[in-house]
C-alpha cells in the first residue's frame, strides 16, 4: 500500500492510503487560469509524470503544480516502488514522460532510485528537486542517471518549465515531432497564436543583445534585469526552453557574483544559442478544431 492523492468532491484534499499508483488526472491546484501563464497552464497537456518523495507536503504542492500545467501524476515513496510502477506502465505500453525525484526528502534513497530506473531501463528523462542546488549535487545527480537537477520553490514556473522542456525534448525524439535544432513555443499548435508568437520571435536579437551589452559592460544589476525579461517574456509566449535557461543563468549570477564567471559565460551562451533557434513554425500538427484554446493569463 502507499499513498494516493483523495480529490473527491466533499473530502478535504489530502493524502490518503491507497493502492499505487494513485492518479492526479484533472488535479486543479487552485489556482484560476489567470495566475499562471497561458504557456505554464498548457505545458504538459498529456504527459504522464511519476513522482518519487516522502513527504507529504511538497508531495501535494509539485502534485498540483504539475496536474495544473496538464499532467497526470502518479505517485512512489521509494526506488523499489518507482521501478515497479514503470515495469508496469511500460508493459501497458503507457510509459511515463517524466520522473521527479525529490532530493530532499529521500537523501541517499533518491540517487539510488534514479540508478535502478536507469537499470529498469526507463529510458526517459528523470528531474531531481532538491532544497539546495550545488555543484557536488548536481554531479551526483547526473552520475545516478538523472538528467537534470533543479531547486524546490514556491513559484511553480521553473519547475514546469524544465519539466516540459525535458518532456518535449524526449516526445521529439521518441515521435518525431519536431527538429531537435528548432526551438518552439509551447503554444505553436495553435494558428489563432501564430502571429503574436512571430513578433516575439523578431524581438529575441534585440533582447539577447541587450543581455550581451550589459554583460561586456559589466553591470550586474542590468544584467540581471535583462535576463528577467527574456524569461517573463518567454515565459508569456511558451517558450519554456528560453525561460528554462534564463533561470540558468539568473542562478549563476546569484552564486559567482562575477560578470566573467565560467559558468555564467556559459548559461548566456546557451541562451544566447537558443534565441537564435527559436522559430514561430508550430512542432506538431494543429488540435482539432474543436480544441479550445489555451485561457489567457
Amino acid at each position: 500500500m502507499s499513498d494516493r492523492f483523495d480529490n473527491t468532491p466533499g473530502n478535504t484534499p489530502g493524502l490518503s492510503p491507497g493502492i499505487s499508483p494513485g492518479s492526479l488526472s484533472g488535479l486543479s491546484s487552485g489556482k484560476s487560469p489567470g495566475e499562471m501563464t497561458t504557456g505554464i497552464t498548457v505545458a504538459l497537456h498529456q504527459s504522464r509524470v511519476l513522482l518519487v518523495d516522502g513527504e507529504d507536503g511538497t508531495r501535494f504542492r509539485v502534485a498540483s503544480d504539475l496536474a495544473q500545467a496538464g499532467a497526470s501524476v502518479d505517485f512512489a515513496g521509494c526506488g523499489d516502488e518507482a521501478v515497479s510502477c514503470v515495469i508496469e506502465a511500460q508493459d501497458a505500453h503507457e510509459s511515463y514522460d517524466l520522473v521527479l525525484i525529490d532530493m530532499s526528502s529521500l537523501g541517499a534513497i533518491g540517487h539510488q532510485a534514479a540508478v535502478c530506473l536507469r537499470e529498469a531501463q526507463f529510458a526517459g528523462p528523470i528531474l531531481a528537486l532538491s532544497d539546495k542546488v550545488s555543484r557536488g549535487e548536481s554531479t551526483r545527480c547526473i552520475d545516478a542517471g538523472c538528467d537534470a537537477l533543479i531547486l524546490k520553490q514556491e513559484d511553480p514556473a521553473e519547475l514546469i518549465a524544465t519539466s516540459a522542456t525535458l518532456v518535449n525534448r524526449e516526445k521529439a525524439r521518441r515521435f518525431g515531432l519536431a527538429d531537435p535544432g528548432d526551438v518552439t513555443s509551447e503554444l505553436a499548435a495553435y494558428p489563432e497564436l501564430l502571429m503574436m508568437l512571430r513578433r516575439f520571435v523578431t524581438t529575441l536579437p534585440e533582447s539577447i543583445e541587450s543581455v550581451l551589452s550589459a554583460q561586456r559592460e559589466q553591470d550586474l544589476s542590468r544584467l540581471r534585469e535583462e535576463l528577467d525579461r527574456v524569461k517573463r517574456n518567454a515565459t508569456s509566449h511558451g517558450y519554456l526552453e528560453i525561460r528554462a535557461s534564463a533561470v540558468s543563468a539568473q542562478q549563476e549570477l546569484d552564486e559567482c557574483k562575477k560578470l566573467d564567471a565560467q559558468g555564467l559565460v556559459d548559461a548566456i551562451d546557451d541562451l544566447t544559442d537558443l534565441c537564435q533557434r527559436a522559430t514561430a513554425s508550430p512542432s506538431q500538427p494543429p488540435p482539432p478544431s474543436d480544441s479550445p484554446l489555451p485561457p489567457s493569463g
